[in-house]
């Protein structure tokens, strides 16, 4: 089956939220190491310890969300697509709390975490215009190939 546009749409933005994520944890980097330091009880664990929870979380992070992507826009998973959805409106309410606590980033990484929710907003559009429904297995095709 060939992929729909929103599909491939989709993949192009949700991609590139994800490169712009990382990018931003870059840019934040000492920002987060800073932060991590201020924590009660920091130093037990050793100076490099928090930069090795960070690194493996967003390891852990990008994984995740590549396997989304995989699933999502190569193997039809309609269980993906949710999940991408929850996670999207989850962002949403951290974005929120991080606007009303006065924590959200300011300079270039605050560009870029709006330019990376704008992306992820676009992503998951995609994933609920028509041209999706055959391809998540929500609707079946005609034997034209159109949508019944």
């Amino acid at each position: 089956m060939e992929r729909p546009v929103s599909i491939v749409w989709f993949e192009r933005c949700y991609l590139g939220a994800l490169v712009l994520g990382v990018l931003n944890t870059a840019l934040s980097w000492n920002t987060l190491m800073a932060q991590m330091a201020a924590q009660p009880n920091a130093d037990k664990f050793g100076a490099g310890f928090g930069a090795t929870v960070m690194i493996i979380s967003l390891a852990i992070g990008v994984g995740i969300s590549l396997l989304l992507w995989f699933l999502a826009a190569r193997k039809h998973s309609v269980v993906a697509k949710w999940i991408i959805t929850v996670f999207f409106v989850l962002g949403v309410l951290g974005l929120l709390f991080q606007i009303i606590g006065k924590t959200f980033p300011s300079g270039i990484a605050g560009v870029v975490t709006v330019v990376a929710w704008v992306l992820n907003l676009i992503a998951v559009y995609q994933l609920f215009k028509p041209d999706t429904e055959v391809w998540f297995g929500e609707k079946k095709p005609d034997q034209g190939g159109h949508v019944l």
